[in-house]
């Protein structure tokens, strides 16, 4: 049972945020600083032309995590606008079952300025794995500066055309595209020291049940896992956004080696 639950509720959390996919298996290198996709036009290094991550001024979402019906945590993603400047901060636990042999807690940062990531910041305690990581990202000047604390790493990467996004923030982006059926959707990421490009699918659109609101419609996404330049599914990996102006992240299923995890989103808090 240990390895079948092992750093499941982090790994729900950023499948919500859109990165499960990318923890959950290698994806691309983009190489030589090449980038896919809108996710890295120049125009977003214009605040001008700079995307809207978020509708309201603070929002807040309350997950609830399931593997094979069983509570095993809940998770926090929380982000706050002013002025321009974008914070967005999650955070996982487990619940009293699963830290009974594998405690799970952690924290991770986003900063965004005018539609352009500057600094993430992640700390995990998972069993008995320590992780303290940040990334610095300096677009307007093509440089990506990585630390790993616990390990003592500083390592820069220059000449890097566009706008990479967190993994978390690269949620928050591809939440302000447009979501027609068939529609494919690229991301470029930079996450623990690699450049990642993101494929992601839409399926089309399905109801949905949500808390006390009973059926809703909602979008359903598919990621596709890049490795080597292949195509590679590590999963069957999808999740539900609502289908309205706010693109609430409702579910989110996974599969692992038995049954599946459930993130259910419970509760949503919004200011204007």
């Amino acid at each position: 049972m240990r390895n079948v639950v092992k750093r499941v509720p982090f790994f729900l959390l950023m499948v919500v945020l859109l990165s499960g996919f990318l923890y959950a298996a290698a994806v691309a290198f983009v190489p030589d600083g090449r980038v896919n996709g809108d996710a890295a036009h120049s125009s977003y290094l214009n605040p001008g032309y700079a995307p809207k991550l978020l509708k309201f001024s603070r929002e807040k979402f309350y997950y609830d995590i399931y593997w094979i019906g069983i509570y095993v945590g809940r998770a926090e993603l929380e982000g706050v606008s002013d002025n321009g400047l974008v914070k967005i901060t999650s955070q996982a636990h487990s619940g009293e079952f699963l830290s009974n042999f594998y405690k799970v807690e952690d924290y991770a940062q986003s900063t965004v300025k005018d539609g352009v990531p500057l600094n993430f910041r992640i700390r995990q305690h998972e069993g008995k794995y320590r992780s303290d990581k940040e990334t610095k990202f300096d677009a307007r000047n093509g440089k990506i500066t990585y630390f790993d604390y616990r390990k003592g790493l500083r390592e820069e990467h220059e000449g890097k055309r566009g706008v990479f996004w967190d993994v978390i923030s690269g949620f928050y982006f591809l939440r302000t595209k447009g979501m027609e059926r068939e529609k494919t959707i690229f991301i470029n990421i930079f996450d623990s020291n690699k450049f990642l490009n993101a494929e992601v699918n839409v399926l089309g659109k399905e109801k949905i049940h949500f808390g006390g609101k009973g059926e809703i419609e909602a979008i359903l996404v598919k990621p596709i896992l890049k490795s080597d330049g292949l195509f590679q599914n590590k999963g069957d990996i999808r999740i539900w956004l609502s289908n309205d102006g706010n693109r609430f992240p409702i579910r989110v299923e996974t599969k692992v080696p038995i049954g599946k995890v459930v993130a259910e989103l419970k509760k949503v808090e919004t200011e204007k």
